[in-house]
């Protein structure tokens, strides 16, 4: 079947850098130490946060390009607007990080003798989003015309480098600067592969202004989505290490980190789909209760066995340090993986027909609940509340998004 085969080229791109980032992440932690290494994620997570900057044009161009997918002249006017849109915003988004720093590294309370190395991997991963964005526009293209292994081979690579180059630079130096440096040159080479793989769609860097308009018009909403979903996937991080200082943070993000390592299936599945709903050429229902059986054959029982063997996979992974602090948040984390992997079939139905703006409404509904729960539950309970808070959201959004993918006629 077309989405268990599409579904199989999605995995097989995170597979072998999703395997091969568990002793990576496992000897970084190690080789960092808890804040170096919180302070890392963070650093990833405010480049995963930069994605608000292509206002929602990224998913409108997988949207664009399945409706246009036999039309080039139209697709290489979509791919120059959407180039010259993201670049330009991406350039602003390393200008901001670059002048706000010191209050970045204020907020989130790092120690002074972290404070330098911080501020000076503020300063390199600037670089790093514009690239970034740049090549999400690409990677677009090969979504919309569902040419899932070509996309697939190059995210293979792609993610490979993303998660060996920061390893390989801590050999030279053992800093998070070093780290991120690794990263930034990923980042580059990254952008440089999946252009080869789209040089049959080599387009000029110019604006056209109609293009733009039917962007906007689907990804003006996804911006919003794009604004809050970050917010409300990092913040926990953010606010963490506010409260309870950056050398705290670690012990919270290494079993967030695992989380989104075992999410490459669902996320698989909701990729998949997303083009061939919007495409409008196939049976969506079928498609769909498909797609639950998918995410519900996988997400079962890894969940129940993460969730019984947590202490042993923390402590195999990261050592005692960790595994004691860390095993009972895994544990927790793992039923919001639970509900947050099954709520990617409706959200990628929702979007599919083009209804944006009930996802952003939902997002900007759930956002403020979700904060003061988590202020509160953070206050209360620290590292355990944040996870309950996180896990708490992803239920009701499980809830929400169904009902509405269900009752939305």
């Amino acid at each position: 079947m077309k989405i268990a085969k599409n579904s199989f080229y999605n995995i097989a791109g995170y597979l072998i850098p999703g395997v091969l980032s568990i002793p990576i992440l496992g000897f970084m932690a190690r080789d960092l130490g808890v804040e170096k290494f919180g302070l890392f994620t963070i650093i990833l997570a405010i480049v995963g946060y930069a994605s608000i900057f292509d206002i929602g044009i990224t998913r409108s161009v997988i949207r664009e390009i399945a409706i246009y997918k036999r039309n080039k002249d139209e697709i290489l006017k979509i791919l120059s607007t959407s180039a010259v849109i993201v670049v330009t915003l991406g350039i602003i988004a390393g200008f901001l990080i670059t002048i706000f720093n010191t209050k970045i590294s204020g907020f989130l309370n790092v120690s002074k003798f972290v404070t330098k190395d911080f501020l000076d991997s503020l300063a390199i991963v600037a670089f790093s989003i514009p690239l970034y964005l740049l090549t999400q526009v690409w990677c677009s293209l090969l979504e919309g015309r569902e040419e899932f292994l070509k996309l697939n081979i190059y995210k293979t690579f792609s993610s490979t480098m993303v998660v060996v180059f920061p390893a390989l630079a801590l050999l030279i130096e053992s800093s998070l600067s070093y780290a991120v440096m690794g990263l930034l040159v990923a980042r580059f080479l990254s952008l440089l592969l999946i252009k080869l793989y789209c040089r049959d769609f080599s387009s000029n860097f110019k604006f056209y202004n109609d293009v733009f308009k039917r962007l906007i018009s689907f990804g003006g909403w996804v911006a919003v989505s794009n604004f809050i979903s970050p917010i409300m996937s990092y913040f926990d991080r953010f606010i963490l290490a506010n409260k309870m200082g950056a050398s705290m943070v670690g012990f919270y993000t290494a079993p967030s980190e695992a989380i989104s390592r075992i999410s490459m299936l669902p996320s698989a599945v909701a990729r998949t789909i997303f083009p061939m709903l919007s495409s409008g050429e196939d049976d969506s229902g079928k498609i769909k209760i498909t797609s639950y059986i998918l995410v519900l054959l996988f997400v079962i029982p890894v969940g129940c066995f993460c969730a019984y063997f947590s202490y042993d996979i923390m402590r195999l992974w990261l050592g005692n340090e960790y595994a004691l602090k860390s095993y009972i948040i895994f544990q927790i984390l793992i039923l919001g993986f639970v509900f947050n992997s099954i709520a990617q079939i409706p959200f990628a139905s929702i979007q599919s027909n083009g209804k944006s703006k009930t996802t952003a409404i939902l997002h900007l509904c759930e956002l403020l609940p979700y904060l003061l729960l988590l202020y509160f539950l953070i206050n209360k309970y620290g590292l355990i509340g944040a996870a309950w808070a996180w896990t708490i959201r992803m239920f009701v959004d499980l809830l929400i998004l169904y009902i509405i993918d269900n009752y939305k006629r």
